[in-house]
């Protein structure tokens, strides 16, 4: 900002605000057809007022080229809407032709593929159903045939090498075991249990047989039918029987309820079906009663209905034959299997007799359906609809060979107009309880969507390329035009931001006219406005805050609170005429005059102020220590201001006048968070009712130029049950919600703590970080999230360090968060450094990739004075305090905080959190040095440590010889001289960070060095300080800043640790002395008089 009042000016203050450039506003012959209108229409207005006379020549020449232009205007657009239309209706109508005809054949070469899987589909189903019931029979011939050849009577039959006869069977079809049921009365069952338990030896055979003859065929993935089972439990690899064979049940069982339960016959006559011989064998079913089962009964009714081979509806195997599937394939067991049923007589010839015997197998529904598609065919859903007699339908997805069971019921995906049904006829004779299927056959989206070709639209976008040559002209055409136009309305959204309203048609006519950017009279743009009220908001404190603190934080500051107001003065009806620095400028009565301006501008300072010490308090939380004391001081004057632009480069709105430097100087005289107005302003208020919000200052105010004046100050307590919106009790625009402002986090420990916690959290998640490797491709580390339970004990931590915190005046845990700050300020600039790789040193790589040493510095900065109890370790050893004959008169304070602390954080409830941080007893180990390291480092007046520090620094940063620094790095234990320097460099860095104060802002050095000077001067009161403060203050300082500040910011600038930052703070600590020895004397003196 620059505030003259010079004679060029008549005596009146100006203001040059940073401009943006107007380049881009389309000139007159670009406008709209409704923008000629406007402009003749205004112009016609103007000559009709003046006269004919006063139209000249220019005038009239300037409306014959408007019309003119409007005419071409319209005709260029008729021919342009005609031949596109044109053009787009010819396009169109031959790529629709077409794509229709291209379309179509597609859809016929679908439907010719389509078909032939469903015919593939019919014929494999039926097909795999008759040859597993001709494999049966073959296998109930051969049964019959060993029947007769060894004599065996029924029931009491054997069969010596089933194990091989039904491997044939499982092993050549979808069939999964092959069982042999003899059949007999309960008059019999005595007999057979005896018999079955004596001829058990089958099983035996069975196993060596598996060994023997293991070449069966596998079709089924995941079953057992190549009797692995057998082979691996009953058979060692020397190809002996290993152990005993599980014994068969000795009584014919039935299941019930999931339970094995001895057989209890109605009647001699009922008919048994014990299970005998299996390929593969299974001893745990032998002797269970099929018959028993309701299905099996069904069955075995159908099959000596129709006098042929038969299989079951849909069935769930349940747990007897549940071991069929491999531990990998048990989800298997739920989907839907199917008996097949085939007699076994006495004899070859006697088929119409009664059946001595049964021969069963089992197969899954979705083995009918496995190996129909070639590969690739995806996405044919089949469902089996059923007769009465069934007991589901089911839903299979085929995808090429494989088959998917989806579900019970019809669960296909609509394509209903491709349905194909076709029945599948397995039977000669039928009954009505026998289970017939019919199969719907539906293609899914996604095959339809795989047999679509790019045929249509490689035929259409053929017929379309012929256009392009004709259309393209158009194009470029019609992109020149939206390009012009949106140049125009960007333009005038620029504009828009920049100035009021009325002043934004002065501007664009000033463009229009030719006049913008020259020193030609007629196109000055100004207005001059009587009633108005000018706001400077200057935040107090700011420049002290800033000086510790980054960049980023104080954007992230300033755009927050910048937003929020302009939100408030976009609803107030406030205009924003610029920020500068960390003063807001705005004024209220123009463009558009308002009677109310010094009402609503107090209004909209007021809101202001309250939503500063709302956000202050918020951001405190993220941005640390001290941003809550952060406040406005405001100042407002109403008066006549001009309002103008001077055009130019950079050209933007501007005021000038005597008001706007009146209100400058009410906020530049005015206190921290306080409104201050001038008479004019109170005045205003006074004559609109609102008298009783001002108060009358109690002395005068010298200002600059004007002499003394009374000033007035908003009453803080008028307006302070608004909303943190800024809605006034008393506004009429906003009378519907009158919420009372509660205060975040009042208490200034606890939003210090949730900084405080969110500083270290980012510390140890940069060591997850690193620990777990999460980074992409780039090199640029994931973000990690702590667990709930190390996120909450950091901060039960962090809470509990600051309750043993002394209520000082200075050693208190508002310094120690002060230390943190400024410590994570000096390690980002080391991070920040570290990024040129071509100046950066090898110990500055080596402090930016050791995340656990930095956690431990700013670990270090937070406890570094837990318990301090506002005397020196001097007094303490004087006093023979228990601290100093505990750790040997060697920095008590020092090593009782440390001991504290890391006590604490040893603590159970605490273990989460030191597990996350330290995966090794030498990693913890290892942080417990850093922490030991650095909080001794803080001690400033130990001569041993501070001669051994110097020494450390001479030998490594110094011009000792490099067998010095070896020598060095062998007595302190470190592995190398990068590491030694490291060690250095961060015990440096936090004796910086603890004396931070005298390398910032001037006024946050007086802050610090007051509350220092009140704690001792509160220990010479209760006599433990041997000296009064008064008498060595103000030397003191300055022999501290030359024999410590100053020397330890050259040190960090010789090791060039900050890179190009290193100057900033001997700028600041040598900036300190020289203001120090200048002032220094009064402040003590004052302070003598205060006493």
């Amino acid at each position: 900002m620059n505030l003259s009042a010079d004679g060029s000016n008549n005596g009146k203050a100006v203001i040059n605000y940073a401009d943006i450039p107007l380049v881009g506003i389309p000139l007159a012959s670009e406008h709209s057809v409704s923008s000629a209108n406007s402009i003749l229409s205004e112009t016609s207005e103007r000559a009709s007022t003046a006269g004919d006379s006063s139209i000249n020549g220019k005038t009239v020449q300037n409306l014959q080229q408007l019309e003119i232009a409007e005419k071409e205007e319209r005709h260029v657009n008729i021919i342009r809407v005609v031949m596109i239309t044109f053009i787009l209706f010819s396009a169109t109508t031959v790529c629709i032709i077409v794509y229709f005809f291209a379309t179509d054949y597609d859809k016929k070469q679908l439907e010719l593929e389509y078909e032939s899987f469903v015919e593939n589909i019919q014929h494999d189903i039926v097909w795999e159903v008759q040859y597993n019931f001709a494999l049966l029979q073959q296998l109930s011939a051969g049964v019959t045939s060993e029947i007769l050849a060894s004599n065996q009577v029924a029931p009491n039959i054997t069969l010596p090498r089933f194990e091989v006869m039904g491997g044939f069977t499982d092993g050549l079809s979808g069939v999964m075991t092959a069982m042999f049921i003899p059949l007999l009365a309960a008059s019999k069952l005595k007999e057979w249990e005896a018999y079955s338990v004596e001829n058990q030896g089958w099983l035996e055979e069975s196993a060596r047989l598996a060994t023997d003859h293991g070449k069966h065929l596998r079709p089924l993935e995941g079953t057992y039918q190549d009797h692995e089972t057998d082979a691996i439990d009953l058979i060692g690899v020397d190809g002996n029987i290993r152990g005993k064979i599980e014994p068969i049940p000795n009584k014919i069982w039935t299941w019930n309820e999931g339970n094995k339960t001895e057989l209890e016959p109605v009647s001699d006559d009922q008919l048994l079906a014990p299970f005998w011989q299996s390929s593969p064998a299974n001893a745990n079913t032998v002797n269970s009663d099929m018959l028993s089962d309701y299905r099996v009964a069904k069955l075995y009714k159908n099959m000596r209905e129709t006098n042929q081979t038969v299989m079951s509806s849909a069935t769930m195997i349940g747990d007897l034959f549940g071991w069929m599937y491999s531990p990998e394939e048990e989800g298997k067991k739920e989907e839907p299997h199917a008996f097949l049923m085939e007699p076994v007589y006495a004899n070859l010839s006697s088929t119409e007799s009664e059946p001595i015997g049964l021969i069963m197998g089992l197969t899954s529904y979705r083995h009918l359906f496995e190996n129909i598609l070639p590969p690739k065919a995806d996405g044919i859903y089949v469902v089996l609809t059923g007769s009465s007699a069934c007991t589901a339908n089911l839903t299979f997805l085929l995808n090429g060979p494989e088959a998917t069971f989806i579900g019970f019921h019809d669960l296909h995906e609509g394509m209903e107009e491709y349905e194909a049904m076709i029945p599948m006829e397995l039977y000669n004779n039928t009954s009505e309880d026998l289970c017939t299927h019919d199969l719907h056959i539906y293609p899914s989206p996604a095959f339809v969507e795989s047999l679509h070709t790019r045929k249509p639209l490689i035929y259409t976008s053929i017929v379309a390329c012929a256009f392009v040559v004709t259309t393209i002209c158009f194009l470029i055409y019609e992109r020149l035009v939206t390009k012009r136009e949106s140049t125009k309305t960007a333009a005038l959204q620029v504009v828009a931001s920049l100035f009021p309203s009325g002043i934004q048609d002065q501007v664009l006519k000033g463009v229009h006219d030719g006049t913008h950017g020259t020193s030609n009279p007629g196109g000055v743009i100004a207005t001059f406005f009587p009633q108005t009220t000018v706001l400077f908001a200057d935040i107090a404190g700011f420049t002290a805050w800033s000086s510790s603190r980054e960049p980023e934080q104080v954007f992230q500051l300033l755009e927050t609170v910048y937003g929020a107001m302009d939100q408030i003065a976009l609803r107030r009806g406030v205009f924003k005429v610029e920020t500068v620095g960390d003063c807001y400028v705005a004024v209220c009565g123009l463009p558009e005059p308002r009677e109310d301006h010094a009402v609503a501008m107090t209004r909209f300072a007021r809101d202001c102020q309250l939503r500063m010490a709302s956000l202050s308090q918020q951001l405190e939380v993220a941005l640390g220590p001290d941003t809550a004391e952060l406040s406005f001081r405001i100042g407002m004057h109403s008066g006549p201001v001009t309002g103008g632009v001077l055009r130019g480069q950079n050209a933007r709105f501007q005021l000038f006048g005597d008001t706007v430097n009146q209100a400058s100087r009410m906020e530049s005289t005015g206190l921290k968070d306080r409104i201050q107005m001038s008479e004019a302003t109170a005045q205003k208020l006074i004559a609109a009712g609102k008298g009783k919000w001002i108060e009358k200052r109690s002395e005068q105010v010298d200002v600059k130029g004007k002499g003394w004046q009374e000033t007035y100050f908003f009453k803080k307590t008028f307006g302070t049950n608004t909303s943190t919106s800024g809605a006034s009790t008393d506004d009429s625009h906003a009378r519907a919600k009158k919420p009372v402002i509660m205060p975040l986090l009042v208490n200034k420990n606890q939003r210090l703590v949730s900084w405080n916690t969110e500083v270290l959290v980012r510390r140890v998640k940069a060591i997850l970080s690193d620990r777990n490797s999460h980074l992409d491709d780039d090199g640029v580390k994931h973000d990690v999230e702590l667990s709930p339970a190390v996120a909450d004990q950091l901060h039960d931590y962090v809470e509990e360090i600051a309750s043993m915190y002394r209520d000082n005046p200075f050693h208190n845990y508002e310094h120690a968060s002060h230390v943190t700050l400024s410590m994570e300020k000096m390690l980002s600039r080391v991070m920040e450094t570290s990024k040129d790789k071509r100046s950066v040193d090898r110990y500055q790589n080596d402090i930016t990739s050791d995340r656990l040493a930095q956690f431990a510095v700013v670990f270090s900065a937070l406890i570094h004075d837990v318990d301090h109890t506002g005397v020196s370790n001097g007094q303490l050893v004087k006093e023979k305090d228990r601290v100093a004959v505990l750790y040997d008169d060697k920095s008590p304070a020092e090593n009782n905080s440390i001991h504290l602390a890391w006590n604490t954080l040893m603590q159970p409830q605490y273990k989460d959190l030191v597990e996350c941080l330290c995966q090794t007893e030498e990693e913890k180990d290892r942080l417990k040095k850093l922490v030991i390291n650095a909080v001794l480092a803080t001690d400033l007046f130990d001569g041993d440590l501070r001669k051994s520090r110097n020494e450390r620094w001479d030998h490594v940063f110094g011009s000792k010889s490099s067998i010095a620094v070896l020598s060095r790095v062998g007595e302190d234990g470190f592995e190398d001289v990068n590491s030694l320097k490291v060690m250095i460099v961060l015990e440096h860095l936090i004796q910086a960070s603890d004396v931070a104060h005298t390398m910032q802002h001037w006024h946050v050095y007086v802050k610090w060095n007051e509350r220092l000077f009140h704690e001792m001067n509160e220990a010479y009161s209760s006599g433990r300080l041997g000296k009064d403060p008064l008498t060595f203050w103000y030397s003191g300082e300055l022999g501290f800043f030359d024999h410590y500040v100053i020397p330890l910011a050259k040190k960090l600038k010789e090791c060039n640790v900050f890179g190009v930052s290193c100057d900033e703070f001997l700028d600041y600590a040598e900036a300190n002395r020289s203001e120090w020895n200048m002032k220094g004397e009064e402040i003590v003196k004052g302070a003598k008089r205060v006493r």
